[in-house]
């Protein structure tokens, strides 16, 4: 299994004025795995009699590549540390406390660009909606 943490931080002024240094981090990871394929087919059971059946088997290994979000708000009172606010951000990514997630099973899904892209959307998002996200307001 492939895993990689990508991070970016940027600065919100809440509704009080005071600034929070907010932290996106995003857990990348890829894998194989054999998952369950169903199909519906028909079935022959005589002549002009048919049904539909469902078919289950194994796939071979399919690509999976998943993208999962976490944050970190620094409070205004402390001094802001980089590394602790991904430290945060991926401790609450372990405890299921997460922005979302995205999963492809496309190779040409989920690049390097395409990730920080995903991070950069969701930092504007929080960064200009911070009341929503702090607990004081």
């Amino acid at each position: 299994m492939k895993q990689k943490f990508y991070s970016m931080y940027g600065t919100a002024t809440d509704s009080n004025g005071d600034k929070h240094v907010v932290t996106v981090v995003g857990k990348f990871e890829q894998y194989r795995e054999r998952k369950m394929v169903e199909e519906d087919v028909d079935v022959a059971l005589k002549p002009n009699s048919r049904v539909v059946g469902r078919l289950k088997y194994p796939s071979n290994k399919i690509l999976t590549r998943k993208l999962t979000l976490g944050m970190s708000i620094c409070h205004p009172n402390d001094e802001f540390d980089k590394e602790v606010g991904i430290e945060l951000a991926k401790k609450r990514i372990a405890n299921g406390e997460i922005l979302g997630a995205l999963e492809t099973n496309d190779v040409t899904m989920l690049t390097q660009d395409a990730v920080m892209g995903e991070l950069f959307v969701k930092l504007q998002h929080i960064t200009k909606n911070i009341d929503k996200y702090i607990g004081d307001n």
